[in-house]
């Protein structure tokens, strides 16, 4: 005490203050260092809940009187998988790499602020049972990791689903599984071994039932492109092997895979962007790349967005329209509360950028359906029923669930929750939304799939509030103006002591048009699951709306006339018909609904348009009928006036040929033939052109005119004559 009072002597009043509290809570001042561990938690009980999950509860620990305090609870697995939770717990619920089939031993230690550790807790063993397999629930087999990509190949009745597997030398192989949904018919394969390849796909298409295609990002620490692969697939009746046929780099060494999707065309679109999990002040680079079905590659990189002080991690999606084949790229940036969008439109070997806007879908503009300002998830599919791009993202409605007291230095427990939107984008840029007013694990992957009928289905994963899990995997069908009940699919098999979502891979792949997932379960292998049984659709009793927009009513019309039609449907339309003078006249199954109707084959006078629209459900909407008249057209009036039939001309001189022409409508041209040749053409009276008679002597020449209207209507008048 006399040598800290020598040395605070001379010190200002703040510098002694200072003092005093450091030695006031510092341990190593005032008291000896804490030794004692806590006591031991007692009474550990454990209780299978599910395949995939194990209930934990136990007595609180206490730390000594005047000790540090207890902080923590530290579980131990046999399979030494091990999570540490805050003190202000006793129960815990384990679903980190659980997994089905096994006998599982756990024990449980308190820790005090100190470091200081208890004994072990009595240990109690369970065996988890094997998972139930559900109706349309397929095993595709066993795999290290959640599958590869966002969506699932599709071509056809053919299916392809890439996963990753642990080889004899603990390295990671890639695997193909094909599956004929008609048959059934199913066939696994090699696609690539590691070392030597480090792509990860992200995602992969057919471009025939033999050819597949896949978008994939160097994940080793060498740093390379964006890789897009071509394989062959070969074997009958269902490809049993892949030949790697050529590659194309993309990108740089920055370039991160993002979406590949097939055009219509049958040509590729893919893109990436420059990723990094750090802030910085930058743009955003992206880049593009298309390859037409003959094989020609266009590129355009890099396409950067402005940006400010954030994240530069993005997620991007693909999605061609349906009502125009543009092609649209979406972007959500981590950090940022907007959704940016690119229009590209398809040339004959190439794609041309329209335009892009970084607050495409903002909170600003668009409020509660505005996307959530952290980490990013989009899903996109084409609905040809509504005449839209379905774009579905993370919406502005975050909430905390729960944050462990150790977050940020002894475990990742930071649990937030999130509603989601469905945005339906036409192609003329305007866009309603679908709210899906759920919560959801607010960063991981969800999948979304647009049936034939217009049904939506979104698969994703809910946090338990009680429990504090998230494994469950639901799905719900949107008909009808309506969301169905929650239905429960599966468990997912993943590390859920973490505080944001698995990007690439993820956690659910998806069929963009069919209802089908699929995830890694606890058993440790990737399932595909049919959704279409889980939640059934409420019935649909609502007629389409439909309506002509050209002709106006009451209009003249003549000639070829474009017919113009539109039709909506809360569950999609199935299809459009063109009704004319009460008999349909041509019908169309997806938008643009335009029809041709020739005039000409009607007879003048007044005839009625009706469109008549048809949704899957098998109800009916009419349009308010149109009149148009069309004009009595009569067929033109021709006539050769010089020379006559029979006239014999003196051969070698030069002869005038000419004719009469009226029409209703006005005539547009004649034309003068001799035998079969072109004599030549006139557009307006008179019809007069000159003809030089052959020397031929005795010859017989055959003289024809034939006069065209507005209409397209012809007539045609022929003469004879003798050349001597």
């Amino acid at each position: 005490m006399k040598i800290l009072r020598r040395l605070t002597r001379k010190l200002p009043i703040r510098a002694i203050l200072a003092i005093a509290l450091v030695a006031l809570f510092s341990p190593a001042v005032l008291r000896a260092a804490d030794t004692i561990p806590p006591s031991v938690p007692t009474n550990l009980i454990a209780t299978v809940a599910t395949c995939g999950q194990v209930n934990l509860s136990w007595n609180a620990s206490t730390d000594e009187a005047g000790g540090s305090g207890l902080k923590a609870y530290l579980i131990h697995r046999s399979d030494w998988v091990e999570t540490t939770i805050g003190a202000v717990r006793t129960t815990f619920s384990d679903t980190n790499y659980v997994s089905s089939s096994t006998t599982l031993t756990y024990t449980v230690m308190a820790i005090d602020y100190s470091g200081n550790r208890s004994a072990a807790s009595n240990a109690v063993t369970v065996i988890t049972p094997a998972c139930p397999i559900s109706a349309g629930e397929q095993v595709v087999g066993a795999a290290y990791d959640e599958p590869l990509g966002k969506a699932i190949a599709t071509y056809g009745a053919r299916t392809a689903l890439l996963h990753r597997k642990m080889n004899a030398q603990m390295t990671l192989d890639t695997w193909a599984y094909v599956r004929d949904e008609d048959t059934g018919q199913t066939s696994r394969f090699l696609l690539h071994a590691y070392p030597g390849y480090y792509q990860t796909e992200t995602d992969y298409v057919f471009t025939s039932a033999t050819e597949l295609w896949t978008l994939s990002y160097d994940s080793s620490f060498n740093g390379g492109h964006v890789l897009a692969s071509q394989y062959k697939l070969s074997g009958s009746p269902i490809p049993t092997s892949a030949t790697l046929i050529s590659t194309k780099p993309l990108g740089d060494s920055n370039s991160r895979a993002m979406s590949m999707i097939r055009l219509q065309s049958g040509a590729l679109m893919m893109a990436w962007n420059e990723q990094t999990f750090s802030y910085r002040v930058g743009d955003l680079t992206t880049g593009y790349a298309y390859r037409s079905p003959s094989g020609n590659w266009a590129v355009q990189f890099p396409v950067t967005f402005p940006s400010s002080y954030g994240i530069v991690l993005s997620s991007m999606v693909l999605a061609q329209h349906p009502a125009d084949r543009s092609i649209w790229a979406f972007i959500k940036r981590d950090s940022y509360s907007e959704i940016s969008a690119l229009h590209f439109t398809e040339g004959s070997n190439s794609v041309v950028l329209n335009w892009m806007t970084t607050d495409y879908i903002s909170q600003v503009v668009d409020g509660a359906n505005g996307p959530e300002g952290e980490f990013p998830f989009l899903a996109a599919a084409p609905d040809p029923t509504r005449n839209v791009i379905l774009l579905a993202y993370e919406s502005n409605h975050d909430q905390t669930v729960f944050v462990d007291s150790l977050y940020g230095s002894m475990n990742s427990v930071f649990l937030k929750q999130t509603y989601a939107t469905v945005a339906q984008i036409r192609a003329d840029g305007t866009k309603t939304f679908i709210p899906f007013e759920t919560y959801l694990e607010r960063c991981s992957q969800f999948g979304m799939s647009v049936a034939a009928d217009g049904t939506i289905w979104l698969t994703y994963q809910p946090i338990n509030s009680s429990t504090l899990i998230w494994n469950e995997v639901y799905t719900r069908s949107y008909f009808s103006n309506t969301w169905s009940a929650p239905a429960l699919i599966g468990l997912n098999y993943n590390n859920y002591n973490i505080a944001s979502g698995v990007r690439d891979p993820g956690f659910i792949v998806y069929r963009t048009d069919q209802p089908q997932v699929a995830f890694l379960t606890p058993d440790q292998q990737v399932h595909s699951f049919k959704l279409s049984g889980s939640a059934s659709p409420p019935s649909d009793s609502v007629p389409p709306i439909a309506s002509i927009t050209n002709p106006p009513d009451g209009a003249t019309v003549s000639g070829v006339l474009s017919v113009d039609l539109t039709a909506s449907d809360n569950t999609g339309v199935a299809q459009v018909d063109l009704v004319v003078d009460g008999v349909v006249k041509s019908s169309k199954v997806a938008a643009p609904y335009t029809f041709l109707w020739d005039t000409g084959t009607s007879a003048g006078g007044r005839h009625t348009l009706q469109a008549v629209a048809r949704d899957i459900a098998g109800n009916v909407g009419y349009s308010t009928v149109v009149t148009v008249t069309i004009p009595d057209i009569s067929t033109p009036v021709v006539a050769i006036t010089s020379p006559v039939s029979g006239m014999v001309l003196a051969r070698g001189t030069t002869a005038s040929v000419t004719a009469t022409a009226t029409s209703s409508v006005g005539v547009t041209k004649v034309e003068f033939y001799v035998g079969s040749g072109l004599l030549g053409t006139t557009t307006s009276a008179p019809y007069t052109v000159p003809w030089n008679v052959p020397n031929r002597n005795n010859a017989s020449y055959t003289i024809k005119a034939i006069a065209y209207d507005a209409t397209g209507r012809t007539a045609s008048a022929t003469i004879t004559v003798t050349a001597k």
